[in-house]
């Protein structure tokens, strides 16, 4: 299954505001640094490639298969399929039953069967206020810590404890 990203998040999970009163920064000297920082957390943990394995704010992807051999897990959780398009490759529509399956949308093919398609939907949890705080929060220490440590040493090179588990309970294993 290849994944492509067909609409990004409007916004990140967290803002240049919020970092600033985290790290008590009044001015704005640094603020292309932090938001650097920003978006170097942001892209730590989010989409299937971060650490967490799933979308933080919403955002659209379309899952292309070489062919509909069976069941088709969707490989992020909190994914919406409301708004999911099921197609062959001629475009045209394909129907499906949707089960869930350990919180992981699981799309049945009614038919199709051996032909490639593409499935859009959206994933994430919403707007950026409805990201988890546990996130939000565990974002706003990375993001500071780097900002405040930017000549690593030594001691800091190490996640914060603080950090790991705000995430423990939101990090998705893959076996």
């Amino acid at each position: 299954m290849r994944l492509v990203l067909v609409t990004p998040p409007a916004a990140q999970p967290i803002t240049l505001t919020e970092v600033k009163a985290q790290a008590r920064v009044a001015h704005d000297d640094e603020d292309l640094l932090i938001q650097h920082y920003i978006d170097a957390a942001t892209a730590w943990l989010d989409g299937p490639t971060g650490i967490l394995g799933r979308c933080l704010v919403t955002q659209t992807w379309r899952a292309e298969l070489p062919a509909v051999t069976g069941p088709i897990r969707l490989p992020l959780p909190d994914t919406v399929i409301g708004s999911a398009v099921f197609t062959d490759a001629e475009g045209g529509e394909l129907a499906y039953d949707l089960t869930l399956q350990d919180q992981r949308p699981l799309l049945r093919p009614s038919f199709g069967l051996g032909r490639p398609a593409a499935i859009t939907f959206t994933a994430g949890y919403g707007a950026p206020a409805d990201v988890p705080a546990a996130i939000r929060q565990a974002m706003l220490l990375l993001i500071t810590q780097g900002y405040e440590h930017r000549q690593v040493t030594g001691a800091e090179t190490t996640l914060p404890f603080a950090v790991e588990a705000l995430l423990a309970p939101y990090r998705r294993i893959r076996l």
